[in-house]
């Protein structure tokens, strides 16, 4: 039985452990080719530049602002909700920016895109409160009833810019 046992295990090893006696046989005799990868990289870089310095496409970004993500594009009205300290007129540039991209490329941030690569730029518009939201509770047979009524104050802001400033992969220029 256990002579039975070994030769199985022997089997087992030359067909699933190394891959099999085929593939051993395919993979000597495959030629290899060898790609670099930082070529590609740069290859894909350097177009993703040059898409930049074309601006071919609008540009989009996703930026974090009070507490949500929103995807922005040139001209577009927001409205936030909650207090927020910027007055009518102020020009605000939005710094959280999570992905900005055209419909060529994406440059996705890890948690944020590179400070200085993407600028959002935007104009507070109006401030005021929202529509009236209404709260009623009611407990059947105890003669009970309550309505509430909530307004939520709201900024509206309309995106100036998105704009992808430096090429990829560029040192940030010191100010300094």
């Amino acid at each position: 039985m256990a002579m039975f046992r070994a030769g199985l295990q022997r089997l087992s090893n030359v067909f699933n452990g190394q891959g099999g006696i085929l593939s051993r046989l395919i993979t000597q005799n495959a030629p290899t080719t060898n790609v670099t990868a930082p070529n590609t990289t740069k290859d894909v870089i350097a177009t993703c530049n040059k898409l930049i310095e074309e601006r071919t496409s609008r540009n989009f970004a996703i930026v974090h602002l009070l507490g949500k993500q929103w995807r922005v594009t040139d001209g577009d009205l927001l409205v936030v909700e909650g207090y927020w300290p910027p007055n009518i007129g102020d020009k605000i540039k939005l710094d959280k920016v999570l992905l900005a991209a055209t419909k060529d490329f994406s440059l996705i941030g890890r948690p944020l895109v590179q400070p200085g690569l993407v600028t959002v730029t935007a104009t507070v518009i109006s401030k005021g409160l929202s529509h009236t939201r209404t709260h009623f509770k009611k407990k059947r047979r105890k003669q009970f009833m309550r309505i509430n009524f909530q307004r939520a104050q709201q900024t509206m802001l309309r995106i100036n810019t998105v704009e992808i400033a430096n090429k990829i992969n560029e040192a940030p220029k010191n100010v300094f």
